[in-house]
């Protein structure tokens, strides 16, 4: 050892021991915690069992040595700070080099002229805290360092040993390089080196350029070096857990004398093919590992994006649960023993939770499972957009490709009537209908006798004659005209604005030709408004583009407008204007949207009101507005009548 005379020198120091010893034989202080609490953690089963007459490896797994020696060294900070070092740890003090301890640079610095075993096993640990720099993360180092220090090591790892003869070529500043920059994984700065060393910094680059060549040449020629860093790069591939790796090649977690890092922290500086964030072992980077995961879950997937995270972790050769844990830190969602590797949309969402669950669900249902939460209305509307999704009955939705797909009603019925020669018993068409889906008796009535079909004697056919509208535009709520020109006044809402088509009044339909099969194509200012038939009424495509352009909000109110064109109506959406003037009877013009309401003549604005509802123009006040009160305008009807 070298350093002056001090109390530690008078120490007898034992040999460096073998493999065998006990805790307690290398550090004597620890029989006095035997009894407990428990220094490993408060879940052992027995506290402190490892510390009996065992050898230590028979009580601690190699993986969670350093662990231990962690806790050991904060009890002794903590309870023994009294005790000279050389005497709490002689074994550690057998060794015969200081740099044996792996402390790192700026311990070994702060500690100055104590940094030799001699000078350092003289002191305790309330007097090492009196040091200038030595702070508790000093203090626990060197602890930890101590017991590590004192267990039994094996015979130097090969790979170690060829780095150990390149570093025992290399003097002390090269030494304190390959440490604070080369090697390191947060590099002191080329000034703060040069500050240490007493060189200039344009010095330090020079040198750290030099000693970079050195230590990478070195590292291709060494054959023991590469088969370790092959075994690295063998299960980065795409990524591993480290602690797995290294218990299964411990030489990889061997510490390297000098310079206080283990070997594959040397590793993964010296080698291109790998690197190592948070615990993980990477295929050359973070995302390079992340697109080599993507690539082989997407070969295995699923049509829904599902991968079972076993095969998974076949694919990627480590345990199920290292897979699970890997999955989920690159940011998958890891459901069920599956990985879905498409959940970001609200589709796909609800395409992984239909395949996981293997049969139809309601849209609650659907709901309820569906990460992060959507509406009910978002997750309905989603799968009416995508033909992954169908329904299986009327309250169940499931995946196309599982097989039969529900049919609406109405089609059902068409399609067992043509199979039946275009007839066939309603009782019949109820069974057959009810059978095979979650279906109402009582819809398939009302379906049967409504719209393009009609039950006669409780016999079901098509409907020969045309489409009668059931109510007349005189008994229809918000139906006005003007000349030839209809409206609809109506109130835009929330499924208006998501460009959700919408039901119209049945009058309306038969004066703009829709009806059973029967759909309508109009002329409008923003392009084709499609006007259709779905089951049993009328339906008008988004008018989204309508309010976008208006710049409409919910709650405002609109016309829906029918003017005639050269080649039949043309579709238009109007906002509603303030009422005209104080007048009732044009206030109450106004608001069917008449274009006349603020400038027709007083004796003429009852004959234009009764012309709006369909009425004669001749109609007294009285009739017009029982007429309206009737359609449940009841505003309206007291402007009429005054």
């Amino acid at each position: 050892m070298s350093g002056s005379p001090s109390a530690a020198a008078t120490v007898r120091l034992p040999s460096r021991p073998d493999a065998g010893h006990s805790w307690l034989t290398l550090l004597p202080w620890l029989s006095a915690h035997r009894a407990g609490p428990s220094i490993l953690g408060e879940n052992e089963l027995i506290p402190n069992a490892w510390m009996s007459t065992d050898a230590l490896e028979v009580g601690v797994p190699p993986e969670f040595l350093d662990e231990v020696c962690r806790r050991i060294a904060a009890i002794f900070l903590t309870q023994h700070r009294d005790i000279p070092l050389a005497t709490a740890f002689p074994f550690a003090f057998a060794a015969t080099d200081f740099a044996d301890l792996g402390l790192g640079a700026k311990v070994r610095i702060a500690l100055g002229t104590h940094a030799d075993m001699s000078a350092l096993g003289a002191l305790t640990m309330r007097e090492l805290a009196a040091l200038p720099g030595i702070g508790p993360a000093a203090r626990a180092e060197i602890g930890a360092a101590l017991v590590r220090s004192s267990i039994p090591v094996r015979s130097t790892a090969p790979a170690v040993a060829e780095f150990e003869d390149f570093l025992a070529a290399r003097g002390a500043r090269d030494r304190f390089l390959l440490a604070a920059r080369v090697l390191a994984a947060k590099p002191m700065t080329l000034s703060a080196c040069g500050a240490e060393l007493g060189i200039s910094r344009e010095r330090v680059n020079q040198l750290d350029a030099r000693l970079r060549e050195q230590v990478r040449a070195m590292f291709r020629g060494s054959h023991e070096l590469r088969r370790a860093a092959d075994v690295l790069a063998a299960a980065a591939r795409p990524m591993a857990a480290l602690a797995r790796v290294c218990a299964a090649e411990p030489d990889l977690a061997a510490p390297v004398p000098g310079l206080g890092l283990c070997l594959w922290q040397v590793l993964i500086r010296l080698d291109d093919r790998i690197d190592v964030v948070d615990d993980w072992i990477l295929d050359t980077s973070p995302e390079a590992a992340r697109q080599r995961v993507h690539k082989i879950l997407t070969v295995a997937a699923t049509p829904e994006g599902l991968v079972e995270t076993a095969s998974a972790a076949a694919s990627f050769e480590v345990p199920v649960d290292e897979a699970t844990r890997m999955l989920t830190y690159l940011g998958y969602r890891v459901v069920q023993r599956h990985v879905l590797i498409r959940s970001a949309s609200v589709h796909d969402a609800i395409a992984a939770v239909l395949a996981l669950g293997g049969e139809p669900m309601t849209v609650a249902e659907i709901q309820a499972q569906v990460i992060p939460r959507r509406s009910v209305s978002s997750i309905r509307n989603a799968m009416v957009a995508d033909d992954r999704f169908g329904k299986a009955d009327r309250s169940r939705w499931g995946l196309i490709r599982w097989g039969a797909r529900y049919e609406p009603i109405h089609r059902q019925i068409g399609r067992i009537l043509d199979a039946n020669g275009g007839r066939i018993e309603l009782e019949e068409l109820i069974r057959q209908v009810t059978r095979s889906f979650d279906v109402r008796e009582v819809s398939v009535r009302t379906y049967a006798a409504t719209g393009e079909y009609v039950t006669t004697a409780g016999v079901v056919t098509r409907r020969e004659r045309g489409y009668t509208p059931r109510k007349s535009p005189t008994k229809t709520r918000g139906l006005y005209r003007e000349g030839e020109v209809v409206r609809w006044r109506t109130t835009i809402a929330a499924a208006h604005l998501k460009g959700s088509a919408f039901n119209l009044p049945s009058a309306l339909a038969g004066m703009i030709g829709v009806g059973p099969n029967h759909p309508v194509e109009l002329a409008s200012r923003l392009g084709p408004q499609a006007i259709l038939w779905v089951s049993v009424q009328a339906r008008c495509g988004t008018i989204k583009r309508f309010i976008d352009d208006l710049g409409l909000s919910a709650g405002a109110e609109v016309f829906l407008e029918f003017a005639p064109g050269p080649s039949g109506p043309r579709f238009d959406v109007v906002p509603v204007r303030a009422s005209a003037g104080g007048d009732p009877l044009r206030r109450a013009l106004a608001a069917t949207g008449h274009s006349g309401a603020g400038r027709l003549p007083a004796d003429q604005l009852g004959a234009a009101l009764a012309e709006a509802i369909w009425l004669p123009a001749a109609t007294d006040p009285a009739t017009v507005g029982e007429a309206l009160r009737a359609r449940g305008e009841a505003q309206l009807a007291d402007l009429a009548v005054g």
